[in-house]
């Protein structure tokens, strides 16, 4: 008869596999963990940049409806907008105003039209120009019709809310309609200026410097939500009244 000796071998052995197997599978649930994590946040990241720029498509297709009221008169427009999230209002309002130096003046407010994403991020159209808004930051992606030369064009889009703001928490189709509620038009001979009060004072005073060829008082002068800059004495301001409607 022969004796099998029975050691400690096999009973570690069966330690240590049972001890790899929790290694192994930890490292395996802390990967899947990370790379969910990791992976999450970056597609929803890409998630909600697509979306900034499908709506920023939306309002360069807003701006060219809107001219078609302005420029070639047409009575309305319809603009599609879809949003999977954020919410689609007016903001603070803006004024313009033209004075000249024997006292006369024409001065507008508008309602902006914006889009306010759920990262803090903003989409803005104003008076015919379109603004990228990061913080306290805005960059001018659409330029407003401001012409100089000779004479000195003002157009001015006076939006107006006919509706209240609009939030969605999932894909939604919105639809912003325009109408021309009026039209006018003024001509000043003396000595004009042009002042714009907005939150988005200095990206004006980028634009309406370059546009002008003049140095324009804002906030790089030190002033707050405020810009004024000379014209010159042969100015046309070209008002639209429009009606905007959320649905």
């Amino acid at each position: 008869m022969r004796s099998v000796r029975v050691g400690g071998a096999s009973g570690d052995r069966g330690v240590s596999d049972a001890l790899g197997f929790v290694l192994i599978f930890a490292i395996i649930v802390s990967t899947v963990a990370v790379v969910y994590v990791g992976g999450y946040d970056a597609l929803t990241g890409a998630r909600d940049a697509q979306q900034f720029a499908n709506t920023e498509r939306a309002f360069d297709v807003l701006d060219s409806n809107v001219d078609d009221l302005a420029v070639r008169g047409a009575p309305s427009r319809t603009t599609e907008v879809l949003l999977s999230d954020g919410a689609l209002g007016f903001g603070e309002e803006v004024t313009f105003n033209v004075t000249t130096a024997d006292s006369g003046y024409y001065e507008v407010t508008t309602s902006p039209l914006v889009y306010r994403a759920d990262d803090g991020d903003r989409l803005v159209y104003s008076n015919g120009a379109l603004f990228r808004e990061y913080g306290d930051r805005a960059v001018l992606f659409g330029e407003p019709r401001v012409s100089a030369g000779e004479r000195t064009l003002v157009p001015l889009v006076v939006t107006r809310a006919a509706s209240r703001e609009i939030s969605t928490d999932g894909t939604r189709r919105l639809l912003v309609r325009t109408d021309v509620a009026s039209r006018d038009v003024e001509r000043f001979t003396t000595a004009t200026n042009l002042t714009v009060e907005s939150p988005r004072a200095a990206a004006w005073e980028r634009y309406l410097e370059g546009e002008l060829g003049a140095n324009c008082d804002g906030p790089a002068e030190g002033q707050t939500d405020r810009v004024e800059c000379a014209l010159g004495d042969d100015v046309y301001v070209q008002a639209v009244f429009v009606d905007v409607e959320l649905s």
